[in-house]
């Protein structure tokens, strides 16, 4: 497969910028206290984490004018898709 272009590069950075902030604010309002929502916690958190990681190979490949390559971002859109699943059934 070909690299992927600017504009698809810089719409999949931006969401994942949003989903992490969503996230990051959910998880603020989460109370601690109940096994139920550490588990929430710990899930929104991997969320935060996954986003992080997808955001930081963006922006590094970005930077360095590799390329960003599909199925990085692929595989990352579907750990986020579970994770958001599993989040929400929780």
């Amino acid at each position: 497969m070909t690299k992927l272009g600017d504009w698809v590069v810089s719409r999949i950075f931006a969401l994942v910028i949003l989903l992490a902030l969503l996230s990051v604010v959910f998880l603020w309002t989460l109370s601690p206290i109940g096994s139920q929502s550490q588990t929430t916690f710990a899930i929104y958190l991997s969320i935060d984490l996954v986003a992080f990681a997808m955001a930081s190979y963006i922006f590094r490949k970005s930077k360095w004018r590799e390329g960003v390559g599909p199925w990085p971002i692929v595989a990352g859109c579907v750990a986020l898709l579970v994770l958001l699943y599993v989040g929400l059934g929780a």
